[in-house]
Parts: C-alpha cells; structure tokens; sequence
C-alpha cells in the first residue's frame, strides 16, 4: 500500500519538474497527509462504512496524493473504494459507480476562494447524483470554515439541511469521528463519543 502511494507521489514530482515543483508535495509535508488518510481509512472501516467514492479537488495534486493513500488503505482493510476526479462530469462518474458514500477530499494548498468555488460546485454534482450518498468531509474543510461557505449558496444551504454528514477531529494523531449537521443557516459539529455506523439519507427518520 504504501509503495502504491509512494510511487504515485514520484509521479506527481516527476510532472512538476518540468515547470515547479509543489512545495506542498516535498515528503516532509505529504507524509503527514499520507499517514491522516491510513488513520480515516481505519476508521471508516470500524464505523462500517464501505463502496466509498473519495472525490478529489481536480486543481490539487495534495489532494489527489491525499485521495491515492485514503483508497489504497480502505481496499487494503477490505472496502470497497473508488478514486474519483472532481469537476465537470463527477455526477455521470459517481453514477456509474453508485458508491454509498463520497468523501470529500478538498483542502490545503489552493487559494481558499478556490477551493470553496470548486468544493460549492463539487458539492451539487454529489447532489444531483441519484443515489443521495452519505457525505464525509475532509478535517480541513470543517476547521477552515469552508463549510459554512456552503450556506452562501441558497441550493446547497436548503438541500443539505440535516443531510447525514461526518468529519474528523485529529487528537494524539488518533482520527475521533465528528457528526456536522447544517441547520438553520449554522454549521454544528459534535464530537461522536462511541463508535456509530454511518446513516444513509434515506435510512432518517
């Protein structure tokens, strides 16, 4: 598994030196994202969770090397785990998939006003596609604020209203499992205490 990862991280270096390299790529940042996606994939497993898209933001190779590392640990715990390009299309990939969940993997090393453009935007394929997936959001995006960004957008604040949604909070290097919840025009995040299986939006009462 991790000379899968490592050998995709060599492939991202070897394109930026042609032009520049991402300081944001060099081992001494990436493996701290590496070693985040083997924790979050151990616990997506515990919490039963599995046939998950990890959605990646199309302009950042942090996030796609991030992505390459969460799959290749899910399918080495045994889940079902699919690797998926962000953008134009994702709602025609996500259905050909029909994955039960979709990780968001959109943070880091862009400008913030690009990553929220590109994640509201992700966020409505999601949306559109049939199978209304249970979302998991990267820790990133939860502490920077840039799902609060989402309430901006009258469509996203009204179809994500109580929609199940997880995160993760990093304590000791250990992942702790987070439910967010959007409700009146506020982010809520609430630390999970004991393990939960995830909820499907048609499974709310």
């Amino acid at each position: 598994m991790r000379v899968l990862v490592f050998s995709l991280m060599l492939i991202l270096l070897g394109q930026g030196l042609a032009q520049q390299v991402d300081p944001f790529l060099l081992p001494e940042r990436a493996n701290s994202r590496i070693n985040a996606g083997v924790e979050i994939a151990k616990q997506l497993k515990q919490m039963g969770y599995n046939r998950i898209a990890v959605v990646y933001m199309e302009t950042s190779d942090l996030c796609a090397l991030f992505s390459a590392s969460l799959v290749a640990s899910l399918k080495t715990l045994g889940v079902e785990a699919y690797y998926v390009k962000g953008g134009e299309g994702l709602s025609e990939r996500l259905k050909a998939l029909m994955p039960f969940h979709v990780y968001m993997a959109y943070f880091g090393e862009r400008p913030h006003a690009e990553v929220q453009a590109q994640f509201n935007r992700d966020m409505k394929e999601v949306l559109r596609y049939e199978k209304k997936p249970s979302i998991v959001l990267q820790p990133a995006l939860v502490a920077l604020g840039f799902v609060g960004g989402l309430l901006t957008d009258e469509e996203l604040s009204s179809a994500l209203q109580e929609h199940p949604m997880r995160s993760f909070v990093f304590e000791g290097g250990k992942a702790k499992p987070t439910k967010v919840t959007l409700k009146d025009l506020e982010v809520k995040v609430s630390v999970e205490t004991h393990t939960q299986k995830p909820e499907r939006p048609g499974k709310r009462k």
